[in-house]
């Protein structure tokens, strides 16, 4: 049977979802316990990447498994062998056909800033930028980056990798929270660093260090040298990965 399966974690202690040679990641401490319990090497497959210090509430990701345990069951087993920075949400049995990552229909992250006094128990999820910011003027720069757009000059991914920069941001809402500012975006596929890109510009807009105008000329640039701004990962979170309901 082919499993998905939705997993929440703490980022702060792994250098990335993605295996790597070097450092503790999501995928290689989940990948040896589904292992040992199918007892032969074991492949999960995600619906993206999360870079080193990102945290998700909703990730998603598929394996196959020719064992006969329940989902559910599954889901007692993982936690039960995980550390406690990974949790399994739910895992519920697919078609064949599904795939976590060429199935999504949209995808959802959270950045929060904190502006307020400095917040010791969130440092690890939050920005801790400790400064008042201008939401009205971040609102309207906002708009910028809301449908079809070729994002070449915000994101870090190369364009020998991936020649065609184009993607669509179906929300980007920045929530007054008090002494904490949410930014909210939505979209089917996101670049390499490509939503803390966005935030670090609308920041230095909350800050009055960039103005309107110079946003819009970064996107008239359209190159890598454009923009340099790069929002810290505390702060981000992969809220929720969406699909089908088929």
């Amino acid at each position: 049977m082919r499993l998905k399966v939705t997993v929440a974690y703490n980022g702060a202690n792994f250098v990335g979802w993605q295996r790597q040679s070097k450092g503790r990641t999501v995928q290689k401490t989940i990948e040896d316990i589904i292992s040992v319990i199918l007892n032969q090497p074991a492949e999960i497959t995600s619906s993206g990447r999360t870079d080193s210090k990102v945290s998700a509430l909703g990730q998603v990701f598929h394996f196959d498994s020719d064992l006969n345990i329940q989902p559910s069951q599954w889901q007692k087993a993982l936690n039960a062998q995980l550390p406690e920075d990974i949790y399994i949400k739910n895992v519920c049995e697919v078609s064949d056909e599904f795939h976590a990552r060429f199935n999504v229909i949209s995808k959802r992250y959270d950045y929060c800033i904190q502006t307020g006094n400095y917040d010791v128990l969130s440092y690890p999820f939050v920005f801790q930028l400790n400064r008042a910011l201008d939401l009205e003027k971040m609102r309207e720069c906002a708009a910028l980056f809301i449908g079809e757009h070729d994002f070449t000059s915000f994101n870090a991914t190369p364009l020998e990798m991936i020649p065609y920069q184009i993607r669509t941001i179906k929300r980007l809402d920045i929530i007054d929270e008090g002494e904490r500012v949410r930014l909210i975006f939505e979209g089917k596929g996101f670049l390499r660093y490509m939503v803390r890109m966005i935030t670090q510009v609308l920041i230095e807009v909350g800050l009055n260090r960039l103005a309107k105008d110079d946003v819009i000329l970064m996107f008239e640039e359209n190159n890598k040298e454009a923009c340099k701004l790069n929002a810290p990962p505390q702060g981000l979170t992969l809220v929720e990965v969406r699909y089908n309901d088929r």
